[in-house]
């Protein structure tokens, strides 16, 4: 893959993600089928790439964390198996959404996102849009004049490459009290790269990270005080990633007033890349998730 390849390259470990995204996306639309005063339901995909992903069979970067969906260069230049990416599997559940829209920035993703739009012309209701995700989903999807969120429901696939999404969407979705978030919460990629031991910040900084978190209070949970012979003084704790996946949560729960439990997801190596997390106004769609969080290595179905 070169970097003008719009088909991005993936680790083995996405197979899986693919996996339990798909088993859940069935079961929201084997109920919702069921539920007639249901106006529509909605699969919306912020990160939704071009359609396919290049699965890449050995891991050779020899980084102790390596980027799942979103690297643009290639680190195995034998990977050759494509595998359905997130619109695909939406697409194909055996009870689709009633309606999907796709947001993808790359221009040349967009428009092999477009042939596929044209491939299910008929079959499935597909809108595509480019620019940020964000504005999208806090502006023009939470206040859709046409949608009515008493009588719409949906699911919002959260797979950023790293910390593109801060707390004020999420917040926003959360308002509807009809939207559903299956969120990539990216502690080992993203979030600890930045987390300095001596807990120092710049003013920069403190502020990325207390836009993405919503709040500031992710540098207590990570940097208790403690009282040495010299004083007060804080550093990491060594605990971080469990404390900051557990205050998140809690964050979400008050929020969107359900929340599952984390799934782990690692590299070939071992190495601690993000957290799947469900989040949303339903108990059934947290147990739902839950489920299919914890339930063991999830395969796709071959042919």
């Amino acid at each position: 893959m070169s970097p003008s390849d719009p088909v991005l390259e993936v680790g083995p470990w996405a197979e899986d993600k693919l996996a339990r995204l798909r088993k859940y996306l069935s079961a929201f639309t084997a109920i919702m089928r069921k539920r007639h005063w249901a106006e529509g339901y909605v699969y919306v995909d912020a990160f939704a790439g071009s359609g396919q992903v290049r699965l890449r069979k050995v891991e050779t970067d020899p980084s102790p964390a390596i980027f799942d969906l979103g690297s643009e260069f290639t680190r195995d230049p034998n990977a050759q198996e494509l595998l359905d990416g997130s619109p695909r599997v939406a697409l194909e559940i055996t009870n689709p959404f009633t309606h999907y829209v796709f947001l993808e920035r790359d221009a040349k993703r967009a428009a092999l996102l477009r042939a596929i739009k044209e491939e299910f012309k008929g079959r499935r209701n597909i809108v595509i849009r480019t620019g940020d995700c964000n504005e999208y989903l806090s502006e023009k999807l939470v206040n859709n004049p046409v949608i009515d969120w008493r009588r719409w429901r949906g699911v919002v696939f959260l797979d950023p490459f790293g910390m593109q999404v801060p707390w004020s969407t999420l917040s926003h979705l959360a308002e509807t009290r009809a939207l559903e978030v299956f969120l990539n919460f990216p502690v080992g990629m993203s979030i600890q790269r930045l987390l300095k031991r001596d807990g120092q910040f710049t003013e920069k900084e403190r502020r990325k990270l207390d836009q993405y978190f919503g709040d500031e209070g992710w540098f207590d949970v990570i940097y208790p005080r403690k009282r040495d012979l010299f004083g007060l003084e804080r550093s990491k704790v060594e605990d971080a990633e469990q404390r900051l996946v557990a205050w998140y949560r809690e964050r979400l729960r008050k929020k969107f007033g359900f929340v599952s439990e984390p799934h782990l997801v690692v590299n070939s190596r071992g190495g601690h890349l993000y957290f799947l997390v469900f989040a949303g106004p339903n108990p059934t769609g947290a147990r739902i998730a839950n489920y299919v969080l914890q339930a063991g290595k999830v395969v796709r179905q071959r042919a």
